[in-house]
């Protein structure tokens, strides 16, 4: 993991995050699609506060 971070610093662009493990990215990544989907279930409400309508 040590030498993963520090390669990290010499990769254009540098990353912002970093998932170490593939446990870690797995959960990481369903965490993620949970929150796309509670996103999305909001986008007829988001919609509705456009100004002016539509836009």
């Amino acid at each position: 993991m040590a030498a993963r971070i520090i390669e990290s610093v010499d990769t254009e662009p540098a990353p912002l995050r970093m998932v170490l493990g593939s446990q870690a990215l797995d959960s990481t990544l369903g965490v993620l699609r949970q929150r796309i989907d509670a996103f999305e279930a909001q986008r007829d409400l988001a919609a509705s506060t456009d100004f002016p309508a539509g836009q």
